[in-house]
């Protein structure tokens, strides 16, 4: 009798472990979040003194990277764009993302945005900035002004 609840016990134990997957060898790209490199780029207010924010760039899979922007104390429900830039040896940026690279600040003036984007087009900038679009139009480049900056470098450095 024993034999019969044991045998019973093991197949059900197996069933379970089989249908939920516990036996599933297959690693995840990062099965935990220690293995997940996280740098964090302070982004400091350039156009208004007391906007601050983070921008905070994680391991999204092998060769990708996300880039969370978090920013508070920027002028509310206007619109911005997210740009990677270099100053040296030429000026030169690029928008982070894809689309139009732009979020919009809620009526306190908090706003986020993510991208993915290759872990070797992160190495290539210097610096992370937001710009401020008075006219509500991510296009207008014109009148854009850097609200936020942040040094890329820096950051990524001190974590290598």
């Amino acid at each position: 009798m024993r034999i019969k609840y044991a045998f019973a016990a093991i197949v059900s134990f197996l069933t379970f472990a089989f249908v939920t997957g516990i036996f599933n060898t297959a690693p995840a790209p990062f099965a935990n979040e220690a293995q997940a490199a996280i740098e964090r780029v302070p982004l400091k207010g350039h156009f208004w003194k007391k906007a601050k924010g983070d921008a905070v760039i994680k391991d999204l899979q092998p060769g990708q990277k996300e880039v969370t922007i978090s920013a508070s104390g920027l002028k509310p429900d206007s619109t911005y764009t997210v740009w990677l830039v270099n100053e040296k040896p030429k000026s030169d940026m690029t928008g982070l993302g894809t689309g139009d690279y732009s979020f919009k600040t809620d009526d306190k003036g908090m706003g986020r945005y993510t991208a993915t984007v290759p872990e070797s087009e992160i190495g290539k900038w210097a610096m992370f900035e937001v710009a401020y679009h008075p006219d509500n139009n991510p296009a207008n480049m014109k009148d854009m002004k850097i609200a936020l900056k942040g040094d890329l470098k820096k950051a990524m450095t001190k974590t290598r």
